[in-house]
């Protein structure tokens, strides 16, 4: 088992989500887009992390425990592992945050659901993210 993984195919599948985030999201007549958007979003910047992660010749994998299946980091574990290797142009903090309301957002999503309100915020959360 490749315990880094593939960091090309992460950072492929990474592009993926993030062109699919952005096709749903320009689609006007798409019940449920905005959840879908931001589940997309969030799961692209994850496996952009874990790409970096993989590059640098680290593990995403958490330690694996007796009896138990491999998995892979969450994405807060993967930014705070791979926050080193971020661009000196792209500063941890902002980019942190907005994926800790996109995290609250895409949470309330695959959980439970969202005020209808949150559509407005998620469009500015998910431009800066894109960006």
């Amino acid at each position: 088992m490749n315990y880094r993984g593939s960091s090309r195919q992460l950072l492929r599948n990474a592009k993926a989500a993030m062109l699919a985030a952005i096709e749903i999201y320009n689609k006007p007549r798409f019940d449920y887009r905005e959840e879908c958007c931001v589940i997309l979003l969030l799961n692209a910047w994850e496996l952009a992390l874990k790409a970096l992660i993989s590059k640098s010749g680290k593990s995403i994998f958490y330690p694996k425990r007796r009896k138990e299946p491999y998995r892979t980091l969450s994405w807060r574990d993967a930014f705070g592992q791979a926050e080193s290797f971020l661009p000196k142009e792209l500063p941890p903090l902002p980019l942190r945050r907005n994926l800790d309301l996109l995290s609250i957002y895409r949470d309330n999503t695959v959980h439970f659901y969202n005020a209808r309100a949150f559509g407005t915020v998620l469009y500015a959360l998910a431009q800066t993210s894109i960006v």
